[in-house]
């Protein structure tokens, strides 16, 4: 018995030795993770500071420009806008397909749409980007009909689509839910039984496009994004190129309150029609000028009390919200017109290297920005070739 204590004693003070080994393991472990824990919460903090720095220094710069527009157009005009009560004729134009309206089944949210086609052929979804709406995307829908159910939708906030209030609505979860409804309702299956389509996508079209494909390759057969970029890869670029950080200026200060919704505006919103029609930023080719009718397409909607928040909100969740870039294995095809002055072409390899299907990139050295508009039937060209080649 005496014997059997002093062993059941040895194992008591072994498994005893054991626990607090491992509780002091433990306390260590969690004492060596508070330094990191530290690192990352002043990091974030730093990231936020350097943010909105950099939103005041840009929202600081862009009201010099106030002073130049009072000088040219006077008070009385440059601080007046004026809300556009009836839509231009071309935004209603019915050859340039069918308005439509759809609710989807997630958000019950009501989108417009222009469609022209046929019903039973593949869909092809084009996503405009900011300050524009469906209009931005009517060259592609005159083209592709004659084989494609070419669809040229309003993103929520834009148009004839829904804008809710609250920026936790434009997170791009939310718009790739849209997408994904978008394609679920008009969609046609495959004889696989897959609801698959072209998806193209210019600016912020193309982002949410290029999001959309990499977390549902299953749901996108091919892709083409026009002058877009991933918001991982315009940090990642931004953090090496400075310069990029200039060009983006605009995006740093629409992360400050009221004061962007208010210099768009000023002047009749000005800095609207300069981005789209601007001797240097807007559509390069002379014969694809925006003539004043096609220029209000894009202003009407904005007219509106509160309208451009919703398109702003777009901007402001670019950092609250920040998706990683993952492999793409959809096949892509890039479209970049070289004269954009608002992303830098030097950020095409820093894309690529996420392909890992076919990845075409093509570059009009002539085009602006709003390459679609810019150079259309070259865009169209590119888009044919691209969709006829196997993979």
């Amino acid at each position: 018995m005496g014997a059997e204590c002093s062993r059941c004693d040895v194992q008591d003070s072994v498994s005893i030795s054991v626990l607090g080994a491992k509780e002091m393991a433990l306390s260590l472990y969690h004492l060596l993770l508070v330094p990191t824990r530290l690192l990352l919460k002043l990091s974030k903090l730093l990231e936020w500071l350097a943010m909105r720095s950099a939103s005041y220094l840009a929202g600081a710069a862009y009201c010099l420009w106030v002073p130049w527009l009072v000088l040219t157009q006077g008070p009385c005009r440059a601080f007046r806008w004026r809300v556009r009560e009836t839509p231009p004729p071309c935004l209603t134009d019915a050859s340039y397909g069918e308005h439509r309206y759809l609710q989807l089944k997630s958000s019950r949210l009501h989108l417009h749409y222009v469609t022209a086609g046929q019903k039973e052929a593949q869909l092809m979804l084009c996503l405009h980007g900011f300050p524009q709406n469906w209009f931005a995307l009517r060259y592609q829908l005159q083209e592709f009909k004659k084989q494609f159910q070419v669809v040229a939708l309003d993103m929520r906030g834009y148009g004839g689509s829904d804008a809710l209030r609250g920026k936790q609505h434009y997170q791009m979860e939310a718009l790739l839910e849209d997408v994904h409804g978008v394609i679920q309702v008009l969609g046609i299956k495959d004889q696989k039984g897959f609801t698959k389509c072209i998806l193209v996508g210019h600016d912020w079209g193309g982002a949410i496009a290029w999001e959309f494909a990499m977390n549902h390759p299953d749901m996108v057969e091919k892709l083409i994004i026009m002058n877009a970029i991933h918001s991982s890869i315009l940090k990642e670029y931004i953090a090496c190129h400075p310069c990029q950080l200039l060009r983006s200026s605009y995006v740093f200060m629409f992360q400050l309150q009221r004061l962007p919704e208010l210099l768009l505006s000023l002047g009749d919103f000005q800095l609207l029609k300069d981005t789209l029609a601007g001797r240097k930023g807007g559509i390069q080719n002379p014969e694809r000028f925006l003539t004043a009718q096609e220029l209000e397409t894009y202003i009407f909607g904005f007219s509106k009390s509160g309208a451009l928040t919703p398109a702003l909100d777009y901007y402001r969740n670019i950092f609250r919200s920040p998706m990683q870039c993952k492999d793409m294995l959809v096949p892509m095809l890039v479209i970049w017109g070289g004269k954009d002055v608002y992303l830098e072409a030097g950020m095409i390899p820093f894309l690529e290297k996420y392909a890992r299907k076919r990845c075409l990139v093509e570059r009009i050295p002539e085009a602006s920005h709003f390459v679609s508009e810019d150079q259309p039937d070259k865009v169209n060209q590119l888009i044919w070739s691209f969709l006829q080649d196997s993979d």
